[in-house]
């Protein structure tokens, strides 16, 4: 992971171990504190020293200061941007049954008069067949007893949240004191309609 400047500048406050033990615990092998203090070159003869040691670096207010911002970030570039959310949803709303399954009809038999009896079937595309842009729209793949079931996430779902996000749906203002009682769009007075309704002043 690359460090920001101020990362950068938090990180040489640091003293050798401290920088050692915070590199440990970032690392991501899922080691303990205990276990990254070590690895850091800790010189602890027990255990207990060992984490009396490692709470003390970790509280420490640099080293503190330094984790902080480096978790900030990790935690930053998990969450969905705005337009990743657009892009999901337009994915959602774009694909269609036919993009993630493949429906035939067979020839099972004959009936009594001798008339072919079709059978309808399908399944679903394997992952060399089926493009990642359609796998984002299947909501769920359940076995029955009647065969295996898919849900969709539904497209028009996706349709309206991607329009109040984008703000389609603008605002109408309606007159609500309509002599007939109706509501209808409310258009801009003009100067003559506002001399026409109002009285005029007194000279």
């Amino acid at each position: 992971m690359a460090l920001t400047e101020e990362q950068e500048r938090l990180f040489d406050e640091l003293t050798p171990l401290q920088k050692r033990l915070c590199t440990e615990v970032l690392s991501g092998l899922n080691k303990s504190n205990r276990q990254a203090y070590y690895a850091a070159g800790g010189k602890a003869k027990t255990d207990e020293t060992a984490d009396a040691c490692v709470s003390e670096i970790l509280n420490n207010p640099k080293v503190s200061a330094f984790m902080d911002s480096v978790r900030k970030d990790e935690v930053n570039a998990a969450i969905m941007t705005r337009d990743e959310a657009l892009e999901r949803l337009s994915l959602i709303a774009r694909t269609k049954i036919t993009d993630i399954a493949e429906f035939a009809e067979n020839q099972v038999g004959e009936d009594e008069d001798g008339d072919p009896v079709i059978a309808s079937s399908w399944r679903i595309l394997n992952s060399e067949e089926m493009v990642d842009a359609a796998a984002a729209s299947i909501k769920s793949v359940t076995s029955t007893k009647l065969g295996n079931k898919l849900e969709m996430h539904d497209p028009m779902a996706a349709i309206q949240q991607l329009s109040k996000m984008q703000g389609w749906d603008s605002a109408t203002k309606f007159d609500h004191t309509s002599s007939d009682g109706s509501m209808s769009p409310k258009e801009p007075r003009t100067l003559e309609d506002f001399y026409a309704s109002d009285p005029k002043p007194e000279s």
